[in-house]
């Protein structure tokens, strides 16, 4: 089960769930209007019976839920209503197989369903139905209501008939087994006939009659089976459904002690049941929680169904306190299952709104904690904001107003997420603004006094900055400069002095907020601002504020003509002719009478402009720096691409300095190498900038997302039967193969992003100019200015395997790739050191690349590895990193798309396990063997003559960073006659001068060390040496991969006269 219920409540459990659900094209008006009459009738009393029976309606619900309706019977869809619209007899035959096709996706769970049709007329209404109902419109439809009522009706025929059968089941061993859907598959092949199977069965079905005994009425029936069920569940430790008998018990008993309900619903539920006793009292006595079962109702045969002596002894259901303790201990059992992630979620939001109503909201807390750490599968954007939002709820209902508010925000900043392709800014705001109260803020300036602060003002004013950032993105900026008011005014104590600059011979500007209190036209027709301190050349503005305006924001701008400190005084009007100066001492907000700014010497003014397009998307660093313009690019993976910049000098003076920083922002993508590389001299060259002039500056964008792809496409190496030796070393060998289907899924989920192939990533980042000239520069001053770079990356190939294979020498390796084509274009994949492979679109191939085995311990230590506080895990991430690294520089893989003309690289770095890294490796242990001096590796022959002493000679260079040794090999020689027979009895043909068996001392780190011995051939032929170590305390505290030889391949000829 993957998609929880946040509005899960205890009561729920005694619901049958019904869903309703259009049929066809029906307005969502028109659906509304009926599912809103179809809800009104949910509960119903039970004809001849006191017994009330509970609905709950659904206009949308999860198949894959449904799965799990034999683990608690609420989850399982019993009835399904559909609305449809039919205007034509002639669509009738249509619209009804419609009908049966909905049943269809319930249909295995369904008791009963029921067709609304409205817009149809004639025969086919005049004929009596069950199961559909005509009506001519939408208006005209009284009996709905008693349409309902009626299929309530048969709802709890069924109910009660599938009660009655499961709970008189006497067939012993045959009670079937219930099971979840994830166990189906673990219980094949069980033994059947144990007592722990059996127990485990009576168990469950205990359980499950217990869920239908709660749905049809009858508490304290329910209660009964409920405590059976924890007993024999309990017994035979099976802890997921024993979990849910105890949540069964806790919902049985929430249900008796709290008839109003726990879920907030308009209209308290009166309990109309007879069998409970009547005194208030004695619901919450001590001890209430205690029910006395007979054993002999635990038949080892089968569930008996009298449970009337039981009824009889039971003291009460669960008290209050030891309804949150069961809840507790089913949490626990459903966390020892990953499966289970949303019924453990469910129960914790159960226990929460329970502990509310018992208004204990320490331990309601601590179960909506462990809510918030349930690991669910990845959830959607509009998922995740649903249950930020629901948190937020619950958090609201046990008091806790400020905890309430982090998760509203939470959710607030989650509905305009980089990853969502149009952020909702306007939600955001919304949801911004429903967290103030939980920070003690109030938007009304009245109910903040000078010298009194209630609630923390740093996260105050955090919220009031996101509100005019949202504001502002949301496309109201009048709203935006009312929140910045805002903040100014009551939150001026509390800001920091930061320097705010105004630069010399720059047009500045002053924001105000005016307002028109006249009910007619207001006409300015010259408005500036008054300064002094400073030459300041005002322009003045003009504008018209209609009746009544309420806040209007104006800018007034102006330039300074020389540095110092300015004082913006106050600003004139002239309205009707008359001249108005109008000071800010007087405003309470203001602690001077007037602003003070600093003008700074002149500084150059820099203007951007690349070679790619402009980007919709507006990237949104958290410094909250201004990005002054975005673009965009769209690259395959592994591809590179250079961007343009245009630097244009705009300003009077001249351009002197420049500084390029780049960040990329938050990304759940790992990124490989450079994405952003630049040579910042060439442009420097072309220093100092003067006003009008243009540079240009390049970047390098190379795009090197992770290659690996878990599916394995193509077949195991044993199963395509592939053999090394058939296939020429000096270049790659490759089988093609299909991708297989079998086993997987025509949709696969979407969730399953590992196997996405055609999943576009998002690249973001900033690229900040810090850029200086002129008297601005001599004073140290600067400016800076941001560029928003947004890269779509498609994939190109994908490598879904990676292994290795032994070469002829014990230097090198093969590696092998299963390389599969994403794109739609035919493609080729080639190395450093072979000729191009052809993937046509969605095709798989394998190649294997011959590569020199790596030394991977002469990579040079990183700076902080020696270092006392460095970090193991982090380290050898460094370490894996930089193998990689070194394995990708040297294959050199590369694709390349002819039809676009477009190429890139391959990377392996990514994908590289420490099995292929060992087998990639080096052996620290460097073993060669010369005969006759010379080396025998790959598929050297040495060649010799019959009855000539030849020399054999093994050397041992130790690479690795301690000492090893003494060793003792033997030489063993033998003959292969190429039939999987290997002939060893050669001691009339082959003889030693000397010892068989070498010796070799003690060898030092970075030490070698050798030993000699001869052999004499007396026939000829073809002659192998093995070369084997005896085992000794030594040679066995060593890895066996150390002791790689190469094969010694000796052909003795007839000697010549």
């Amino acid at each position: 089960m993957s998609v929880p219920d946040y509005m899960q409540c205890a009561e729920d459990h005694q619901t049958l769930l019904v869903v309703v659900q259009p049929v066809g094209i029906v307005s969502e008006e028109n659906f509304f209007r009926i599912y809103k009459r179809i809800c009104s009738v949910s509960q119903i009393s039970v004809r001849d019976s006191q017994r009330v029976l509970y609905i709950r309606y659904r206009h949308h619900y999860p198949p894959e839920n449904n799965e799990w309706g034999d683990f608690q019977t609420h989850r399982k869809v019993v009835g399904l209503i559909t609305i449809t619209d039919c205007f034509s007899a002639k669509d009738w035959p249509q619209t009804f197989e419609k009908f049966h096709v909905q049943k269809e996706i319930y249909g295995s769970t369904l008791y009963d369903s029921r067709l609304f049709v409205f817009g149809l007329q004639g025969e086919i209404v005049e004929q009596p139905r069950t199961d559909v109902a005509f009506y001519p419109n939408y208006e005209d439809c009284q009996t709905v209501e008693k349409r309902i009522e009626d299929f309530i009706e048969s709802l709890f025929i069924v109910l009660e008939s599938k009660r009655l059968d499961r709970a008189t089941d006497k067939s012993g061993d045959k009670i079937p087994l219930l099971c979840v859907p994830f166990e189906k598959k673990d219980f094949v092949g069980l033994d059947t006939d144990s007592r722990h199977y059996k127990k485990r069965c009576q168990g469950r079905m205990r359980k499950h009659v217990g869920d239908l005994c709660l749905q049809a009425g009858m508490l304290q029936d329910s209660l009964v089976h409920y405590h059976m069920s924890v007993e024999l569940l309990r017994s035979v430790n099976d802890f997921l459904w024993l979990g849910a008998a105890l949540e069964g018990l806790c919902s049985a008993s929430v249900i008796y002690h709290y008839p109003g309900g726990t879920g907030g619903k308009s209209g308290a539920r009166r309990f109309q049941g007879s069998t409970l006793p009547a005194e208030a009292a004695n619901r919450h006595r001590p001890g209430a929680q205690e029910v006395l079962i007979d054993p002999g109702a635990l038949t080892t045969n089968g569930i008996n169904p009298d449970t009337s002596t039981e009824i009889g002894r039971a003291k009460n259901c669960l008290s209050p306190e030891d309804i949150i303790d069961k809840y507790k201990e089913a949490i626990s059992y459903y966390s020892k299952y990953k499966n289970a992630g949303v019924i453990e979620l469910e129960a914790c939001i159960k226990a929460v709104r329970v502990l509310a109503i018992q208004k204990r909201s320490m331990e309601a807390s601590e179960f909506l904690q462990n809510a918030v750490y349930i690991n669910l599968r990845q959830l959607s954007e509009e998922e995740k904001i649903q249950r930020y939002s629901i948190l937020s709820e619950l958090y609201e209902l046990i008091g806790f107003h400020r905890k309430s508010a982090f998760f509203k925000r939470v959710a607030a900043m989650q509905c305009v997420a980089p990853s969502i392709a149009e952020p909702g800014w306007r939600a955001c705001y919304k949801l911004l603004l429903e967290t103030l109260p939980g920070y003690s803020l109030s938007l009304d300036p009245k109910d903040f006094s000078r010298g009194t602060h209630r609630g923390w003002a740093a996260v105050q004013m955090r919220l009031l900055h996101e509100l005019v950032y949202a504001s502002r993105r949301m496309g109201n900026p009048a709203l935006s400069v009312r929140h910045l008011s805002f903040l100014l005014q009551t939150m001026l104590d509390f800001l920091s002095d930061q320097d705010f600059q105004w630069v010399q011979g720059d047009v500045c500007e002053v924001q105000l907020m005016v307002y028109n209190p006249m009910p007619f036209e207001l006409r300015v027709e010259n408005m500036g601002l008054l300064t002094s301190g400073v030459e300041f050349e005002s322009l003045p503005a003009a504008l018209s504020l209609p009746a009544e305006s309420g806040l209007y924001p104006v800018t007034l701008v102006g330039v300074p003509q020389t540095t110092g400190t300015i004082t913006v005084n106050g600003y004139h009007t002239t309205v009707f002719g008359v001249f108005s100066d109008c000071l800010l001492d007087n405003l309470p907000g203001i602690k001077t009478s007037g602003s003070t700014v600093e003008v700074i010497p002149a500084l150059p003014r820099l203007q951007i402009s690349t070679s790619l397009p402009r980007s919709a998307h507006s990237l949104q660093p958290s410094s909250g720096d201004e990005i002054s313009t975005n673009v965009s690019v769209q690259l395959y993976n592994g591809e590179s691409q250079q961007l343009i910049i245009k630097l244009e000098n705009i300003g009077m003076e001249p351009l002197e300095k420049l500084e390029v920083t780049s960040k990329v922002l938050t990304t759940k993508e790992k990124l490989y190498g450079d994405f952003l590389s630049w040579k910042l001299e060439e442009t420097l060259a072309q220093f100092p900038l003067q006003p009008g002039k243009v540079a240009t500056f390049t970047i390098n964008i190379k795009v090197k997302l992770d290659f690996s792809c878990q599916e394995n496409l193509l077949q195991d190496l044993s199963d395509d039967g592939i053999s090394v030796s058939g296939f020429p070393l000096s270049s790659p060998f490759r089988q093609v193969v299909r991708p297989r289907v079998e086993g997987k899924p025509v949709n696969p989920p979407e969730s399953n992003k590992a196997g996405d192939y055609s999943h576009v990533k998002t690249l973001e980042a900033v690229l900040n100019f810090k850029y200086s000239g002129g008297p601005g520069h001599t004073e140290g001053y600067y400016r800076n200015l941001s560029l928003g770079l947004h890269v779509e990356v498609e994939p190109s190939v994908f490598f879904t395997r990676v292994s290795t294979l032994p070469a002829t020498s014990t230097r090198q390796c093969h590696l092998l790739l299963d390389v599969f084509n994403s794109t739609e274009h035919e493609l080729t994949v080639s190395t450093r050191s072979s000729e191009a492979l052809i993937l046509h679109a969605g095709e798989c191939q394998r190649m294997a690349i011959q590569v020199d085995k790596f030394n991977f311990e002469s990579f040079p230590e990183s700076p902080g590895e020696k270092g006392q506080f460095a970090n193991p895990k982090q380290l050898e991430e460094e370490r894996r990193e930089a193998r990689g690294l070194e394995i990708h520089s040297k294959l050199g893989i590369c694709w390349r798309i002819p039809s676009l003309k477009r190429s890139g690289e391959a990377s392996v770095e990514g994908l590289l396990n420490q099995l292929v890294l060992e087998h990639l490796q080096l052996a620290p242990l460097q073993w060669d063997v010369l005969v006759d001096g010379q080396p025998c590796d790959r598929e050297a022959v040495a060649a010799c003559q019959v009855g000539d002493p030849v020399r054999l000679e093994v050397r041992l260079t130790n690479r690795s960073p301690r000492s090893v040794g003494p060793f003792a090999l033997t030489v063993v020689p033998f003959q292969d006659h190429q039939n999987g027979v290997h002939n060893y009895d050669l001691h009339d043909t082959v003889s030693f001068v000397g010892s068989s068996t070498f010796y070799l001392d003690a060898v030092q780190p970075s030490g070698q060390s050798a030993c000699l011995g001869a052999l004499l051939f007396l026939y000829t032929g073809d002659f192998f040496l093995h070369i084997r170590f005896h085992e000794d305390s030594t040679s066995k505290e060593l890895p066996p991969s150390w002791f790689c030889l190469p094969s010694v391949h000796v052909c003795a000829l007839e000697a010549q006269a």
